[in-house]
């Protein structure tokens, strides 16, 4: 956050947790003088232990050959909020006749046919259980193929094989895919997950590499890339099934990151996908958004659509829909979306010149609605996609995380969909979702990577002075869950809003004591003060008794000589500034404020002489003086609540802010810190781990230790 045209700095230490490999950084970065006397920095020295996982029972790597028995699963530490069901019990996944054509690859024996490949298709994985089961079973497979294949050279023979298929594609306009190509990739796919999860990036090169020419890792992503990006994956079912498993390989060649305890460590196909494709990163983008607009189910698999329905949901292994995976081709791509466009840009590197074009795509991409046709902008295209079902699938599903991350990351970084969001006169189809996620976040065992983007999403629509006008004068009715105040019929969007800040930051005072988390409620908060109209009386009430609950700890704090009186400090003075923009700016529009103000006046008396509060604290006192003299020049005998309102408005109409000490207006401004990857890769990782279906082992992916301190109850 930067605060912008104001006197004063919010000055707090921020609270990092830091596991024992890398520290845990905010989206965000609130600058300001840092008291480091009241560094409140936590660490966990003690290593987070989890159950080791059935796959890694094997050994730390894959030089120690040695064969396994069958682990029981045992549950995680850390939870992540998933849809997912462990599995409970292992199955073989290939059938006996596939599996025994598939061991001689990984066999000391060299192979030169494949013709197996093309007798019978492999099955897809649909679910975790079949992800757990294809794990199970191939594991073993990997370690012998691991161990061989620096002598057979079968693995890389099948990969050679893979690429001369994959240019077939290319040249030859076939209906649907042959199952050799499938196969071929699935395999693939499937060992090179296991070198990903078990090897250095130097025995991975060992493995994929054996012609100093020419990289066999370039060559596959470079064909996988074209069928990315020039298949149509929704003609047809075989081409759904193959254009899903394409996106598979792809967050499989990237998962190299996911074992990896720091994120600036070498991630070979990630580093070739940077370093050399970065001219593809604009197509990639629009290709992938477009997957995600579309949200394809998989086509029919005959011409029969109820078979089809029972054919997809029940023709998994086992058998069971209740993980179906019903839009893989959409789910995938955006989270590929989301991996490619969060990587470091803080060294200048080569990877730097992919995320900068990746971002520069994103920033770039413009609404089909307002433009009819591509329009060619001098040496590059524009990329069309349509704003108004982007926007739709948002508010719809804000709730699944990935896609409330790509609504942040293209809030942030392109200037035409913000104007586009900021514009729309339903701008409750946005706020209700948002701020229902955080009411009820904070309720519970606190999601707090999912509470930061929500929290930041409005602090940035919060910057914009007509939408804070606009949400003051949408009334929202009978929102049920806000249990809050249960009689609460009718409010303002804006007063919503406020009323769910303070409860999130009061809730965060008193448990969790999160900087980010008040610094960032009382910046929206403090955005939209010259805007608040027409405030409901609840709302006053919870503003004023938001600034004594921070006076009596504050006094507290005080008398105990403690390290947290500088921060106490900062929010009543951001609490005070709050409250004098709006009487300033809207105080003729607010006469239950001034109500509130008069009801608890003497609150403020304790810091009338303050140093740093005085002048804040005096405006106040003006504001109060004057209207209680109004209102006992009526001489009402135990006037009510509405007579007392009539007369602050009658009086309203004669004040004059001149008495006023003279403060800058404050508003704050977000801006994503340079090394934001370090909270969003772990993040995206964590989601990548639980919405695929691929199985990730817990114990080696050691770049999710971040999120789960993050996340986890400290």
């Amino acid at each position: 956050l930067k605060q912008m045209n104001s006197h004063n700095v919010l000055t707090a230490p921020n609270k990092t947790l830091t596991a024992p490999a890398s520290n845990s950084r905010r989206p965000s970065n609130f600058n300001s003088t840092t008291n480091n006397n009241n560094n409140n920095n936590i660490n966990n020295n003690t290593p987070l232990t989890s159950p080791r996982s059935p796959s890694l029972e094997l050994s730390d790597s894959f030089s120690v050959l040695s064969p396994i028995s069958q682990p029981q699963v045992q549950p995680n530490k850390y939870t992540a909020p998933s849809h997912h069901k462990p599995p409970v019990e292992y199955h073989h996944f290939f059938s006996a006749s596939q599996l025994a054509s598939i061991k001689p690859i990984c066999s000391a024996t060299t192979v030169t046919d494949w013709e197996f490949l093309s007798a019978e298709k492999y099955p897809a994985s649909h679910n975790p259980q079949d992800a757990y089961d294809l794990e199970m079973t191939t594991i073993g497979l990997s370690i012998e193929l691991a161990a061989n294949n620096t002598r057979t050279r079968n693995f890389n023979k099948l990969l050679s094989h893979l690429l001369g298929l994959l240019k077939q594609l290319q040249t030859n306009s076939l209906e649907t895919i042959p199952t050799e190509t499938y196969n071929t990739l699935f395999l693939i796919r499937v060992f090179t997950k296991q070198f990903a999860g078990n090897l250095t990036n130097k025995e991975i090169i060992q493995q994929f590499e054996d012609d100093d020419t020419v990289s066999k890792a370039e060559e596959l992503l470079e064909s996988l890339l074209y069928v990315l990006i020039n298949m149509d994956p929704n003609s047809n079912y075989s081409n759904y099934e193959f254009y899903t498993e394409v996106l598979n390989t792809f967050l499989v060649l990237c998962s190299t990151q996911l074992q990896h305890s720091k994120l600036t460590d070498d991630n070979y196909f990630l580093g070739i996908l940077m370093s050399k494709f970065g001219n593809r990163a604009e197509t990639v983008v629009a290709r992938l958004l477009e997957n995600l607009i579309e949200q394809r189910v998989p086509p029919p698999q005959s011409s029969s659509v109820m078979y089809t329905a029972y054919n997809y949901f029940f023709s998994s292994r086992m058998g069971s829909n209740s993980d179906a995976d019903t839009m893989p081709v959409a789910d995938r791509s955006l989270l590929l979306l989301l991996l490619l466009g969060s990587q470091s840009i803080s060294k200048e590197t080569e990877n730097s010149k992919w995320i900068k074009l990746y971002r520069y795509a994103i920033a770039n991409l413009n609404d089909h609605h307002v433009l009819s046709s591509d329009i060619d902008g001098g040496d590059r295209k524009m990329h069309l996609i349509s704003f108004k079902n982007l926007f739709e699938i948002f508010i719809k599903s804000l709730h699944i995380e990935e896609r409330m991350l790509l609504f942040y990351f293209i809030l942030v970084e392109n200037e035409s969909f913000r104007v586009y969001v900021l514009s729309r006169t339903d701008q409750e189809t946005i706020y209700l979702p948002i701020l229902k996620l955080i009411y009820e976040s904070v309720e519970g065992k606190t999601n707090y990577s999912q509470v930061y983007i929500l929290m930041t999403i409005l602090l940035i629509l919060s910057q914009d002075d007509v939408n804070n006008e606009a949400i003051q004068k949408i009334i929202v009715h009978n929102i049920t869950w806000f249990t809050e105040r249960p009689l609460l019929k009718s409010i303002s969007l804006g007063g919503l809003m406020t009323l769910v800040l303070i409860r999130t930051l009061q809730l965060n005072l008193s448990q969790q004591k999160d900087i980010y988390l008040h610094t960032n409620c009382l910046a929206i908060l403090a955005n939209m003060s010259n805007t608040m109209s027409d405030m409901h009386a609840y709302v006053a009430q919870r503003i004023v008794s938001l600034f004594e609950l921070l006076a009596r700890r504050f006094t507290k704090l005080v008398e105990k000589q403690s390290d947290d009186v500088a921060i106490y400090e900062d929010l009543l003075a951001l609490i005070l500034e709050i409250i004098n923009s709006t009487l300033t700016h809207r105080l003729k529009h607010n006469s239950q404020l001034v109500y509130a103000l008069l009801q608890k006046r003497e609150i403020f008396a304790p810091f009338q002489l303050h140093q740093r509060l005085s002048d804040l604290v005096q405006n106040l006192d003006h504001v109060i003086h004057f209207f209680n003299a109004r209102v006992s020049e009526a001489n009402l005998k135990a006037p009510s609540s509405n007579e007392v309102l009539r007369l602050i408005e009658q009086a309203s109409r004669t004040w004059s802010n001149t008495k006023l000490v003279s403060l800058p207006d404050i508003k704050f401004q977000y801006e994503e810190e340079r090394d934001s990857y370090e909270f969003f890769i772990p993040y995206i990782w964590a989601l990548v781990h639980r919405r695929t279906f691929i199985y990730w082992s817990e114990e080696k992916s050691h770049v999710l230790d971040n999120h789960r301190l993050m996340n986890e109850e400290l």
